[in-house]
This record gives C-alpha cells, sequence and structure tokens, in this order.
C-alpha cells in the first residue's frame, strides 16, 4: 500500500503539474487526497487517482471551467455528458470562428499597408488589374459628396449599426468604402449613398452580399477626401481620353485610416472597372 501513497508534491512531479494546481482541485472538491494516515494526519493521493487528475486535465486543457468539470463528475448517464461536450464543442466552435476571421481581417490590414508602400503617388491616376473580391452593400440615407466627411462618417455608421444588429463579427468594419452607381457616374450626378466592407468565405450568406468580378480597373489614390469629387472628374476624363467605358460601380475604398490626436489620416483609393470601347 505504501508505495501506491503520494505526497502532494509527489504527485504534482509525476503528473507535471503545480502544488498549487492540486490545491485548487482539492479545494473545489474534484481531487482530494484519498489516504489519510491516522498517526500524522498527513493526507495522501493514491497512484490510482491519477486517472481522475489526467481526465480533469484534459477537460480543462479543452477550456471547460472546474465548475464544469465538477459538474460533469456528478453526471449520471452519457447522454448527460453529451450535452455538456456537444455545448462546449459549440462554444469553441464559435470561438475559433471568430478569431479567424479577427486574424484574416488583420492580414487584410497588413496587406493593404504593404501595398502603401507600392502604389503610385498620391493623385496619379493608374491602371491596374484587381482580382474577384466578395462585399456586403448597405443603401444608407446619407450622401457622402452633398455632406462630406460628416456624410461618410454617417454612412460608416449605419454600416456598423447593420454589424451590431446581425450580430456579424465587428472585425470586419476594418475595411470599409462607398459605392457611386455607374449611371450617375457617367452622368456626372455624383452622389453615394451605398456603404460597403469586404467579406470573406467565413462571411454568413446575406442578400446584400455583391461581387465585384476580377477585371482591370483605373485608379487614384489619395489621402484628402475634399478631393474626390475632383478625381472623380478626372478619372472619367482618362477614361474617354483612353477611348475606354465603365463596366461597373465606382468604388471608393479606405485602405488605411488611423486617427491621431486632433487629425484624421486616412489613405483612400477610387477604382473603376474598365474596359475597351
Amino acid at each position: 500500500m505504501q508505495e501506491n501513497l503520494l505526497k502532494i508534491g509527489e504527485m504534482a512531479a509525476l503528473n507535471h503539474i503545480s502544488t498549487q494546481a492540486l490545491r485548487l482541485y482539492a479545494k473545489n472538491k474534484l481531487l482530494e487526497p484519498e489516504y489519510l494516515d491516522e498517526n500524522t494526519g498527513y493526507r495522501y493521493y493514491t497512484v490510482a487517482q491519477c486517472a481522475k487528475l489526467d481526465l480533469i486535465q484534459a477537460l480543462k486543457s479543452c477550456r471547460l471551467s472546474l465548475e464544469q468539470i465538477k459538474e460533469i463528475f456528478l453526471l449520471s448517464s452519457e447522454t448527460d455528458l453529451m450535452e455538456v461536450l456537444s455545448s462546449q464543442i459549440g462554444t469553441l466552435s464559435n470561438e475559433i470562428y471568430n478569431l479567424t476571421v479577427s486574424r484574416n481581417n488583420l492580414m487584410r490590414i497588413e496587406k493593404n499597408l504593404k501595398v502603401l508602400h507600392s502604389l503610385p503617388p498620391l493623385g496619379h491616376v493608374y491602371f491596374e488589374y484587381i482580382a474577384e473580391r466578395k462585399i456586403d452593400v448597405q443603401e444608407t440615407q446619407y450622401d457622402f459628396f452633398a455632406q462630406g466627411y460628416a456624410g461618410y462618417e454617417k454612412m460608416l455608421r449605419h454600416m456598423q449599426n447593420y454589424l451590431h444588429q446581425n450580430k456579424l463579427p465587428p472585425s470586419y468594419f476594418i475595411n470599409v468604402g462607398t459605392i457611386m452607381d455607374q449611371d450617375h457616374f457617367l452622368k456626372g450626378d455624383y452622389r453615394s449613398h451605398k456603404a460597403f466592407i469586404f467579406v470573406d468565405d467565413l462571411y454568413p450568406q446575406r442578400e446584400s452580399l455583391q461581387t465585384l468580378p476580377a477585371n482591370m480597373y483605373i485608379s487614384i489614390v489619395s489621402n484628402d477626401t475634399a478631393l474626390e469629387t475632383a478625381y472623380a472628374r478626372e478619372l472619367y476624363q482618362e477614361i474617354q481620353k483612353q477611348n475606354m467605358i465603365p463596366c461597373g460601380d465606382y468604388i471608393c475604398e479606405v485602405l488605411f485610416q488611423f486617427p491621431k490626436e486632433n487629425t484624421d489620416q486616412i489613405i483612400y483609393k477610387i477604382q473603376i472597372p474598365v474596359n475597351k470601347a
């Protein structure tokens, strides 16, 4: 019998955990020393208790709380255990989803920051091929061209509220922009009521999702929202000059926005898909 008894330090060393953890388990009545030496009053763990400790550690590594683990040991059937485990699997799946979405959106910001260093000079018109992208578009009551930067911010608040109301991951709000319908652009009737966010394959299916097809785009980058109207006209003139025609909506994508004290640093790119006339 004696060789199967373990002091708390021995039990901890044998199972690669701390004595503090064992004391915490004992305090929560998850795993208490099983044998009491009546002569010394000292309590010992038994080797057989290692199996229960293994299960506690495994469940704890699966992010179950000590209270949940305690409840598991009190369950009377495998069915009850399945319910607890299924619930935890669902919780972990949601956490994994949200973490993956957050990682993907941070990687998008990182990519945009890298792109900033290779962009043409600000205010320079250029052509570029852009791969297919997906966006979620929301119609708002505001208009950037009529209301300026304040209108733009109100459009973004509308999009933010949409995400919140539909319990969509807020990290998608990192990469935003506005849209002007192709017809309005061609007529010079500049108005932009639509805000959008870029999304990925993890984003839930919604009726408001749109695909921006892979295409050649005419683009211009700026750090001054007050110049957007002038740049829109300049892009139109260049399209005419190059004997091209727009084949989609006018997109204004915010590549980077970083608020600082008393100022708001913003880099945006206007982009219009075009084809040869």
